[in-house]
Parts: C-alpha cells; structure tokens; sequence
C-alpha cells in the first residue's frame, strides 16, 4: 500500500481489530461447546448475544478487513462496501427471519445484536462511499482515467 492510502483503507484495519478483538473475548464468555446453538451468553453488554459460531464469524470479517485494507484502492474500497451489505443483509435476515436464529447466537428480532449489525453495515457502507467517491475525485483531478 503507498502513501496514498484511501479512507477506507485507512479505517478498515480498526474495523477489523475491532471485529477481531470481539471474536476472541466472544469465545472467552461463549466457550467453544455448543457451536451452532444459541448458548444464552451475552458480550459484555447485556443483549449482544453470541455463540463459538458467531466468534468465528467476527474473526474472520475482521481478519478479512485487516488484510483487504492492504490491497489496491478499488479493492479495499469493494471490500469494505461488501461486507457493509453482508452486515445490512444479517440485520434484515435477523430482523423478518424466524424469530430465534440460533445458528448466529440471536434470540429475536429485537435481539440488540441484530441492531449492531444494522449500525455496523450502515457505517461500513458509508465508509465505503465516502471513500470510493474521494478516490473517484482524486483520480479525476490526477488526471487517471476510472
């Protein structure tokens, strides 16, 4: 990566040590028995359910966002809006979807889980824009064709 990093580049590697770092302490409360079954245990707030599978999940988004913050512009900027829709699409599953999604440690479409999910997609998303259109602007005025 140059000098010249992109915003999202720039921010995508505290998304994901965030995302790591969840993860890990997830694991720490939810153990690593009960792999898919909704274990009842909550991540330091009261409402942010988890489950070993939901850690792993975290782990790898946040690993997948370290190391895509690393390549080109485009692609870190693709990356970044992909896993915003990710966590848009897991909040509108969790929230129309049955009402106990165990496999991802959620008890309800209320869960406050599935509202983090909504808060992270949107900000993952905007990132994506913002950054994206900065780049986009940049390059115009470089004078390098998109």
């Amino acid at each position: 990566m140059s000098g010249n990093s992109s915003l999202a580049q720039k921010v995508m590697p505290l998304f994901g040590a965030l995302y790591v770092g969840i993860g890990v302490i997830g694991f720490a409360f939810s153990g690593f028995g009960s792999f898919l079954q909704n274990t009842g245990d909550d991540l330091l707030i009261p409402g942010l359910s988890i489950n070993p599978f939901h850690n792993v999940v975290h782990l790898t988004i946040g690993a997948f966002l370290i190391i895509m913050s690393r390549q080109s512009t485009t692609t870190a900027e693709g990356a970044c809006l992909g896993v915003g829709i990710f966590y848009v699409a897991a909040f509108v599953i969790g929230f129309v979807g049955p009402t106990n999604l165990t496999i991802i440690g959620m008890d309800g479409r209320y869960d406050l889980e599935n509202f983090n999910h909504l808060l992270n997609g949107v900000a993952l998303l905007g990132l994506g824009l913002i950054s994206a259109a900065a780049s986009d602007a940049q390059a115009k005025r470089s004078g390098i064709p998109a």
